[in-house]
């Protein structure tokens, strides 16, 4: 009898070379985040938190769990103590000379996160208040785009949005525990298409003073763009840190 021969399992994409380097407590943070170049990664003054949201392509409000060092408070950490949220700085090449897209880099930065920091996850939904984007009584106030839109949202100000092709998904996105909102987002408007919009608000939560006149963001989106964000409580996935080690040495 001919035997089936074994498919071995493939391996996981990882980079060629890492170093990992924890910021020193109360350096200054010009930046939080990073960019490939080629076949190399740099990413800047990032939590673990920071991190996982980033190989996971995720929100970093969709992070949870984890000891107190792997959060992502604290922009400016003046403590040495081990439970004191840490910051790090990853400089990274994958093998060879070409460039990588960046779907694989965060293939890679998940086998490095399981390697290094020893990282363990898990999915788990939870019950947690949000709101609700929804259309508001009288439709909404934009139109679906042109179809060679480029499909972007982009701040074209302070407190003042553009979107040439936008998804409502991404505006959701844009406001979840950010400017201005104190809650996730969740879309629930059943607006599946593209479309072209701009939304100009206030942010007192940023101390954004710059315009008096502008509406908060609850006013600004039922007058410019004819959508409600309503209170209500919804099932969220989060991305659960179960275990993490500091990293080990370069």
């Amino acid at each position: 009898m001919a035997l089936t021969p074994c498919l071995l399992a493939q391996p996981k994409p990882a980079f060629e070379v890492a170093a990992i380097k924890l910021r020193p407590p109360g350096s200054m943070i010009r930046m939080i985040g990073g960019w490939p170049s080629g076949p190399r990664l740099t990413l800047e003054a990032m939590s673990l938190s920071d991190l996982v949201s980033w190989a996971y392509n995720t929100k970093p409000w969709l992070v949870a769990g984890g000891p107190a060092w792997a959060s992502s408070s604290g922009i400016r950490d003046r403590s040495t103590l081990d439970d004191k949220p840490k910051r790090f700085d990853i400089i990274a090449k994958a093998d060879g000379d070409a460039e990588r897209p960046i779907a694989e880099f965060r293939q890679m930065m998940q086998t490095l996160l399981s390697e290094r920091f020893h990282l363990e996850l898990r999915r788990e939904t939870r019950e947690t208040a949000v709101y609700a984007l929804v259309v508001d009584r009288g439709g909404p106030k934009f139109h679906e785009s042109a179809p060679d839109a480029k499909g972007i949202l982009r701040m074209a100000g302070r407190g003042k949005i553009a979107g040439s092709g936008g998804t409502i998904e991404q505006l959701a996105g844009w406001f979840s525990n950010a400017n201005g909102v104190d809650r996730p987002v969740v879309d629930q408007t059943g607006l599946t298409g593209h479309y072209d919009y701009t939304l100009e608000w206030s942010n007192p939560m940023a101390g954004d003073t710059s315009d008096s006149a502008a509406p908060s963001i609850f006013k600004a989106m039922q007058e410019q763009l004819g959508l409600k964000l309503e209170p209500r409580r919804a099932p969220v996935e989060f991305l659960v840190i179960v275990h993490a080690e500091m990293p080990s040495s370069n």
